[in-house]
Formats: structure tokens, sequence, C-alpha cells
């Protein structure tokens, strides 16, 4: 097909948002939905290709592939390469030892499959990860595995029908991702399956499927609609909501009229993004993604260099490292190998392809046999790097009385508020920072039953956000419509990752609860840092340098004292976590025996959970004795 410069241009607009949400500029909350944009654009001038071929009768697979190696290798396998070497310098042995999975992964582009497998709560900080942004390249090319098959075979047996099996299997995939959203979303984000519609809306204006536009005003306000589409969505997308489901929608059909208003004609939008500045980020696009993630994963790794750099210096810095990155990979490797002097015949390329793939694979195995490449740190940073891997969380009652990300309310199990007629009931409702106050409290206070109603993300309100996730208002209108107006609790307790932005809805859930007669207690933040705790304690014992873990601490103090005055003004009790975690200015890092009692940015391990709730406890013995007043009479009955 004739090349298009607009094309280019749109690139530019997919991936620049992309890097401007990973580098954390706020202002593009929705940057994300920039790999949507590069779908429909894939599919797009993949498939006019293909169909081109086969409407010639000369269209083969091998030349095909031929063709995706010599696009995708070279700049991959370089950055592939490049990561390996950062990794071998940073990571600690179990980031080592999942770096080696996700690059045998990579290679064999599966990366999203082994994300996919990897999904969870309490997975191991993305900010370890330096290869999670391929997950998207293997999307596309488990796509272009079937789908060249079955263009060639409907064109063969059904000619004729196919436009209509095309539309129904992007119906199917379409119902798929938005049905995986609500009760699988990691799935929804990470499989083949699930995104093959967005690609296939590019898919469908190359094979002709959709009327062209031929008046000069209707391909203007398409081109003009399709930008403002995708703009909106970059601006007002929010990383928490539902994604991407129904709602990749308005990115996706942006990018489509944007395509379809450049096929007729000029537009005043296609001339803009056929800028000469604009067109070169769209050429360097595929490198700069491919770049952008490891340099900023690498920074944010290694930030003590930094000193203390403005953030925003920080952000636009990995920014333009990875744009003078991208820059070089596409002058001397991209272009060279695609088209310039180190273009090879095909059989070289696949051999040399294959040699540098099976390299990456074998660094891959010995990462694997070799725990981590355990032997770059000493016995004691090994031993702190543990709680890393360690997924088990069992001190949170996960599955069952805690609902990770992708359960539904149907999941949680009633015997956790089970009430008990020897003890006092006291009920803990929150997110993963109250479930894992669980343990502790329920060490900590003997003469009480601690029942426990918690899920990850959800705040223990009565109202929430519009991106709340369905099972968060369903436990918690569970709990606070259903339970605690039939059973009598002697205490309900409330905690969260607070933010400012709870403060209305917290102060609305206070109101009605002291109206009820119920006795509360709220437990302010915990003690937060800006990368796992494990992983500060190790770079500080690398380091000799004791301050290092302090200087990597999250201040909370102010929303500490906010959430204490709202709770206090509203006749509810208060702990402040973070005083009890950081008294006289020295915080608790480590248990007894040495372990984090933290084990990522903020959770707490079960050591670190009973040591923090027996210094709450001993602060103030009345915790688990009731209230400070007499609440108001209330007509509950206390039921099992």
């Amino acid at each position: 097909m004739q090349y298009r410069r607009d094309i280019d241009g749109l690139r530019a607009v997919a991936v620049l948002p992309v890097v401007a949400f990973h580098a954390g500029f706020n202002q593009l909350p929705g940057g994300f939905v920039g790999v949507d944009v590069f779908f429909v654009i894939s599919g797009y001038l993949i498939t006019a290709n293909i169909f081109a071929e086969l409407s010639r009768g000369d269209f083969s697979l091998v030349r095909f592939y031929e063709r995706r190696v010599r696009r995708i290798a070279p700049a991959l396998l370089a950055v592939l390469a490049a990561t390996t070497a950062l990794a071998y310098f940073t990571l600690l042995p179990g980031e080592m030892l999942e770096y080696a999975r996700s690059l045998i992964a990579s290679v064999f582009s599966a990366s999203n499959v082994f994300f996919w497998t990897q999904a969870g709560y309490f997975d191991s900080d993305s900010s370890t990860k330096l290869l999670l942004h391929t997950w998207s390249l293997s999307v596309e090319e488990q796509f272009y595995i079937v789908f060249p098959l079955l263009l060639s075979f409907v064109l063969r047996a059904f000619p004729t029908r196919l436009k209509p099996i095309i539309w129904v299997l992007m119906a199917v995939s379409f119902a798929s991702a938005v049905a995986s959203v609500a009760l699988a979303p990691s799935a929804a984000f990470y499989l083949p399956h699930n995104r093959a519609w967005e690609l296939m809306v590019g898919s469908v204006l190359a094979l002709g499927m959709v009327p062209k536009i031929r008046s000069a005003w209707l391909r203007e306000t398409a081109a003009l609609s399709g930008l403002a589409m995708i703009g909106a969505a970059v601006l007002f997308y929010r990383e928490q909501m539902p994604f991407p489901g129904a709602a990749a929608i308005l990115p996706c059909l942006g990018a489509g009229l944007v395509i379809a208003a450049g096929e007729t004609g000029p537009t005043l939008m296609g001339r803009l993004l056929s800028w000469r500045p604009v067109v070169f980020i769209g050429l360097i696009s595929y490198s700069l993604y491919l770049w952008h993630w490891p340099v900023m994963v690498g920074a944010q790794m290694n930030s003590f260099l930094f000193g203390g750099a403005p953030a925003m210096a920080i952000k636009i810095g990995t920014v333009l490292v990875s744009i003078v990155l991208a820059t070089i990979s596409w002058w001397f490797i991209e272009r060279p190998f695609r088209n310039g002097p180190l273009k090879l015949a095909q059989k070289p390329l696949f051999q040399l392809a294959g040699v540098a793939a099976a390299v990456l694979v074998a660094v891959g195995v010995a990462g694997q046999f070799d725990q981590g490449l355990a032997y770059r740190y000493s016995p004691r940073v090994q031993q702190i790097a543990d709680l890393l891997t360690d997924k088990s969380h069992r001190q949170m009652r996960e599955g069952s009385c805690f609902l990770p990300s992708g359960s539904t309310v149907d999941d949680f199990d009633m015997a956790c508020v089970k009430q008990d007629p020897q003890r006092r009931d006291y009920l803990l409702i929150g997110d993963s920072h109250a479930a894992h106050l669980w343990y502790g409290l329920a060490k900590a206070m003997p003469t009480v039953n601690v029942m426990q109603a918690t899920a990850s993300g959800c705040k223990p309100t009565l109202t929430h956000p519009g991106s709340a996730e369905e099972r968060c208002v369903a436990l918690m209108d569970r709990m606070f419509d259903g339970y605690l107006p039939s059973h009598k609790v002697d205490t309900v307790v409330l905690a969260a990752r607070w933010k400012r932005d709870d403060l209305p809805r917290l102060e609305a859930t206070l109101t009605k609860l002291r109206a009820q007669g119920l006795d509360v207690i709220v437990f302010g933040p915990i003690i937060e840092y800006r990368s796992p705790l494990p992983r500060l304690l190790a770079v500080s014992d690398r380091m000799h340098d004791p301050d290092f873990v302090d200087e990597q601490r999250v201040d909370v103090s102010a929303v500490d004292r906010a959430v204490g005055k709202l709770a206090r003004q509203k006749g509810a009790r208060y702990v402040s976590l973070a005083s009890a975690m950081c008294p006289a200015g020295h915080c608790l890092e480590v248990d007894g025996k040495g372990y984090p009692v933290q084990f990522d940015y903020g959770h707490l391990t079960g050591s670190g959970s009973e040591i923090l709730a027996r210094r709450v406890v001993a602060k103030d013995p009345g915790l688990s004795q009731g209230p400070i007043a007499a609440a108001p009479a209330t007509t509950n009955a206390k039921g099992a």
C-alpha cells in the first residue's frame, strides 16, 4: 500500500502519551490508551498488505514472517540484551529469577501470557519488571500467527462470506473483552482474544468493510473527531477504571476515524500529523516504546543516584534519554537491517535472529538454574530479598476474608464474620491495608473476636468513586447495609490506604455509623516507601548507607493528621499507625530476626503486623475494652 505520512504521525500520537504516562506525568492519566491506538494502526497496515498479496495470489507465509522478523527482531533483541545487562547489575536474586523467566517469554512472544500468570494484587512491583511493556508486542505477534492463516483460509473456502465472518469474530472478541473486564481483569488486559477486536478495527478498514469517506467536510470532521476521541481518553481516563473492555472503544474508534479520513484525501488534521517533527517521532515510535520502559524502571530502581534532584527533572530526563536511545536505535539498528547495508537475505536473517534469540534464552535458563544469579549478593542481602518473591500472604487470609483483584463478592466466606458469644466482636472493614492488620490484631487482642471483611483497593465507605470495582461496592453494601443492621457488633474498625480524596466519603460513613450507635475505631495510614522495603534494605546493606532507607520514606503525616482530626470530630477512636511505627522518629523496619516488617512499599508481613498491633495495644490498652464513651443505644440483636 502507498506510504502515508499521517499514519506515522498517528504513531507519534500513540507513543508520546504512553511514554508520558509511564514517566509519571499526571496531566495525562489515560496515556496508556496509546497502546490501543497502536493496535488499530498495526491491524490496518498489516491486514492491508496481507489482503493485497492474497488478492494478487502471491501471498507467502514465510515472506510475511520474514518481514515481521526484519521489522521487529533487531531492535527488540538489542533492547533485550541491554536490559539483561541492566538486570544483572541492579536486580536482587528473586527479581532476577522473575526477569529470567520474562526474558524467555519475551523471546518467544509469550510475555503477555507470562505476566498474566503472574498478575495479582501482591504481584511483585512493576517498578522492577524491566520487560513488562513487551506484553503488547506478544499480543500482536500471537494475533499475526493466527490472522493471516484465517484470512487465507476464508478467502479460499468462503470468499463471499469474508466480511460477515470478520464482523462476527470481532464481535465475539469484543464481547469476551467486556465480560473479562468484569470477571477476570488481568485476562482482559493481557490475553490476545480479548485484544483481537482492537487490531480488527484496523482490519475492517483495510478490507474495505466500511464505506469510504468521500465528502471533504466529512473527512475533516472524522479526522478532528478521531483525534478528539483519543485526546479525551488520554486526558480523562484513569488507571483504576475497568479497562480495556468497552472503554477501549473511544481510543480505538478515534484511531480508526483518523485512518479512514486519510484514505480518500487530505485533511487539516492529516497535514498536522504529517508535520516533519511529528512524523519523526512516529518513525522512532517502535524503538521509543521498546527503550522507554527499561529506562524509566532503571531510573526508579536507582533513584538514590539522583540525590535531591527534583522529581520533574527526573521525569523529563528519562523521557529525553528514551528519545535519544530510540533515535540511535532507529538510525543504527532498525533502518540498516530493514533497508540498509545490514539488510540480510531471508536465510541468514532467520539464522542471525535465531542465534541471538538462543543466546538470550540461554541467559534466561542460566538465571533459572542459578536461582537468580544469587552469587552476586551476600547471604544477608539474599535473606532480606527473599520476601520480594514470597507471595503467600497467608496472614491476610487472601481468597476468603480478603478478596483480591479478579474475585467477586460471591468468593467472600461469611465465616470470616462469624460472631463469638464468648468474646467481644470487632468487625474489620477495608482494603489490603486493613487486611494486613488482621493477623496482628487477632494476636494482640485475644479477648476480641476480630472479624474481617476486606478486599483489595476497596475503601470502607458507604459510597465509592466511579472507578470502584463491582466487588468493592458489593462487599461494602453487604457489610454496611446488610450485616451491620442485622448483627450487634461491639466495634467497627475501618482501615485503608487513606488519601485526601477519601475524606468526604469517610465523613459520611462515620456520621451514619455513629448515628446508628456503633463504636468505631479508625486506623490511619501506614508508613510507606518509594520502593519495596526489602529492596531498600538490601541496597542499604550493599551501599553501607544506614540512612538510605529513611531517605526513601514517603511522608504520610498530613493525611494521618487529617484522618485523625476527622475521626475524632465524628466521635470515633483513632489509631495513628504512622506514629506507632515511628516513635520518636525511629521507624520500625525489621523484626527480631532481621526480616523486613513490610514486604513491599507498605504492606505488613505477619511478624510486622503482630509487632505493630502489640505496640498499638500497649499504648492504648482500652483499644480492646470498648468505646471511650458510651455510644447511643441500638436495637441491633447480636447474632451468629
